[in-house]
């Protein structure tokens, strides 16, 4: 394992990768098998799992590089679509984001901030893709698979979104300076349509102790282009997730099986935002039909 140490905003960070040469992580290979028929994404391992390939992946935490958690990926396709199974360790189940919860001497609800645990899988659409969003070197824009366990989770659906890294302003990004050396604009946006949940309002009269503040519905558009439904067993989570190779959409990144598809994951136990574990970069080899 070697060591990468990076200084941002006057702080210095490690950062780690299996295999690093000349600065660059040498990308990991994940394959995806072809399978005749589909699995049912439903958070269940089907017996049709066992015939792909596992590649455990170390995710480290983004800043810091500490809190090592390995992540077991398979993948299958079929003619036009891919298939994805993500199995990690999480001992807290947090499926409810900033649900109401009841206070008893105000007799209201508060909405305090809680993060839901989130997978995300991530291809590049334009530019360097790099596993850093906070960088002065790199500039560009990825198609996001995030999979959330309190919101689209519970209909199964996963947020079709892009991440936008620049060092020039860009619409709806925030700015991050970078302690003098520059600044970074990120925009984390959503793709065109309707998402798979909205807010509930808060309730007006007591319906219990916590109340979910989410409330699901049916997706459409860009947005809607990813299903997905992960379940937690006590000890971990199961994800499956699936998506067309080609959606017909402007913002998704393309799948060519035919090619070697540059890619990384993410996970957040209870975090948000730069509080999350990262991989380094995978490769995603398709294991082609034979005829």
């Amino acid at each position: 394992m070697k060591q990468v140490f990076i200084i941002m905003c006057g702080v210095l960070f490690c950062f780690y990768s299996n295999d690093v040469w000349c600065g660059k992580s040498i990308p990991l290979v994940w394959e995806s098998l072809y399978a005749k028929t589909s699995p049912t994404v439903d958070g269940k391992t089907d017996k049709m799992w066992e015939q792909a390939k596992p590649r455990t992946v170390v995710v480290r935490e983004a800043m810091g590089g500490d809190n090592p958690t390995e992540v077991v990926l398979r993948a299958l396709h079929t003619d036009d679509t891919l298939y994805v199974l993500a199995q990690w360790p999480d001992d807290t189940k947090s499926d409810m984001r900033d649900p109401y919860i009841w206070n008893a001497s105000k007799k209201d609800y508060d909405r305090p901030l809680k993060p839901d645990d989130q997978f995300s899988l991530e291809f590049p659409i334009t530019g360097e893709f790099n596993i850093r969003m906070l960088t002065l070197v790199h500039e560009y824009t990825a198609d996001v698979w995030h999979w959330k366990a309190g919101r689209g989770n519970p209909v199964g659906w996963v947020d079709d979104k892009r991440h936008i890294i620049s060092q020039k302003p860009i619409k709806n990004g925030m700015e991050y300076p970078m302690g003098g050396h520059g600044t970074v604009y990120i925009a984390r946006q959503m793709d065109d349509g309707t998402s798979s949940y909205s807010v509930k309002p808060k309730p007006t009269v007591f319906e219990g102790t916590i109340v979910d503040s989410f409330e699901q519905r049916q997706p459409a558009g860009s947005v809607a282009d990813i299903q997905g439904k992960g379940i937690h067993d006590g000890k971990g989570w199961t994800l499956e997730m699936s998506r067309k190779f080609n959606t017909g959409h402007d913002d998704d990144a393309p799948i060519d099986p035919a090619k070697e598809n540059i890619c990384a994951i993410a996970v957040l136990d209870d975090e948000l935002y730069w509080d999350h574990s990262v991989s380094q970069l995978i490769t995603l080899h398709f294991i082609s039909n034979a005829k």
